[in-house]
């Protein structure tokens, strides 16, 4: 038996009373049988009444551990509460040092006169040696690390007083380019146990693969060509329209899929040729981190999603759908056949419906049963992600503002407005450091891939669309 992460589907968040007549509403509790009458009434540590998806630590016996479940519970009460991904990925740090703690007989609480006889360090040691047995990486035993010294760092705070310290700090600071494209430094305090763990940077200049949230391939010339044929040959019409609102916007698969029927429900002035869609926090359309940016989202595509919404198939997913908005334009634009969405966006209140909410797991099926197994008849071998798609908008979108550069033995860095068009890239991408998008020109520049200009790629995505409506597939 080993300590388990557990989800609680919806944790209510209130303060329990046994004055009846100032409650808001009542609690019954049951326990050997017996029921005690207590009220509760809205919790002035938090600003909501429920957490769905709420991570809770268990031991083998089945009780819960405690402090580390307290722990857990105060990061709902910062000004920017913790989304739940986030507590799952804390709970199964800790769930890996309870582990620990119990399999060793360690007493997580009592703290030695002797450094290296304390948990904290004695953890340390543990996790060095599973790296040195490439259990993991070091990256990951110093996040772990990090997470338990979080998790002391609140016992202080609750109350607890440990009579020795747990670990020794120092002042460091780390250099940065900040947003601007400037180098900065920021002061931070560092201790001698995640201090401990060397991490080193990939500095592989010619890997395949550019770091945006992750490691993705941007598709050359004749894979994008292959990708949206067999797309059009399966005929999956949500799976179209979605894959081609990421080639053209470059929006990541949580963006995507929290696409909403309101974000269609304007009209478009004859001669336009692009609509400025808000994604987002305030928008209910889910991004990186929630931060606001504008994507612009080609005409023919914006008309072609609002044919969709009101085509028969999507009314009968809508039917099949056991999520029920109050405002009823805040369904999702893309649905599975059952009419669950394909990514259930963070603050959606029906996410409690799921044992575990939706994340594109659907879509990656898709692409592993049907996508790619049609691309294998066509004679189209390679492996991609559908995050990939973002790196292709941003090569091509790269590609189609330098295509008039006569480099003229210059450097492309050297040449008259080229950080505005860097800026312009990075602004149409949401990247938050201008490394980011540097990185696209570096590959550019290492790879020379033959790719689509924007323009004329968009051309023929629509034309790609048209061939699926003249079929009759689109609704």
């Amino acid at each position: 038996m080993k300590v388990r992460v557990e989800a609680l589907r919806k944790l209510e968040l209130y303060e329990p009373t046994t004055e009846l007549d100032k409650a808001d509403s009542e609690l019954i509790v049951v326990s050997n049988k017996v029921e005690y009458q207590y009220g509760k009434y809205k919790s002035r540590s938090y600003d909501r009444s429920y957490f769905n998806h709420f991570s809770l630590l268990v031991d083998p016996d089945g009780s819960p551990w405690a402090d580390a479940n307290r722990y857990l519970l105060s990061r709902l009460g910062g000004v920017v509460p913790a989304k739940h991904r986030t507590l799952e990925s804390i709970a199964s740090d800790l769930s890996y040092f309870r582990q620990w703690l119990l399999t060793e007989g360690v007493d997580y609480l009592y703290v030695t006169e002797r450094p290296r006889a304390r948990p904290t360090y004695r953890y340390c040691s543990y996790l060095h040696d599973e790296v040195e047995f490439q259990k993991f990486k070091a990256s990951t035993a110093k996040r772990r690390m990090s997470c338990v010294q979080n998790f002391y760092r609140w016992l202080v705070d609750d109350g607890h007083d440990f009579k020795y310290p747990l670990w020794f700090e120092s002042d460091a600071k780390f250099f940065f380019i900040n947003s601007r494209g400037f180098r900065q430094t920021k002061a931070f305090k560092s201790s001698d146990l995640t201090r401990s763990f060397k991490t080193t940077k990939n500095t592989n200049d010619y890997s395949e693969y550019i770091e945006d949230g992750g490691k993705l391939r941007p598709l050359p010339k004749d894979e994008q060509i292959a990708l949206v044929e067999s797309l059009r040959k399966v005929g999956n019409t949500e799976m179209l329209l979605s894959f081609f609102f990421a080639l053209t916007t470059g929006a990541r698969m949580q963006t995507v899929f929290t696409l909403r029927q309101k974000h269609f429900s304007q009209s478009l002035p004859d001669g336009s040729t692009y609509y400025r869609l808000k994604v987002g926090g305030g928008t209910l359309i889910n991004t990186k981190n929630s931060k606001q940016m504008v994507l612009l989202l080609p005409a023919w595509l914006y008309q072609r999603i609002r044919i969709y919404l009101h085509s028969n198939r999507y009314k009968n997913r809508v039917t099949r759908s056991s999520n029920t908005y109050k405002n009823k334009d805040e369904q999702y634009v893309f649905l599975t056949r059952v009419g669950q969405p394909y990514y259930m966006a963070d603050q959606d209140e029906f996410s409690y419906l799921y044992r575990s909410p939706p994340r594109g797991n659907a879509v990656t099926q898709f692409m592993r049963q049907q996508l790619k197994p049609n691309l294998a008849d066509n004679d189209h071998f390679f492996e991609f992600r559908f995050h990939d798609l973002r790196a292709t908008f941003g090569m091509n979108l790269l590609e189609g503002k330098l295509q008039n550069y006569q480099l003229g033995g210059v450097a492309i860095a050297n040449q008259p407005d080229f950080f505005q068009i860097l800026m312009y890239v990075r602004e149409r991408m949401g990247h938050s450091h201008v490394s980011t998008t540097e990185a696209y020109l570096n590959y550019r520049q290492k790879y020379h891939l033959a790719l689509h200009m924007q323009s004329e790629y968009e051309q023929f995505l629509e034309r790609i669309i048209q061939s699926v409506e003249d079929s009759n597939d689109l609704g």
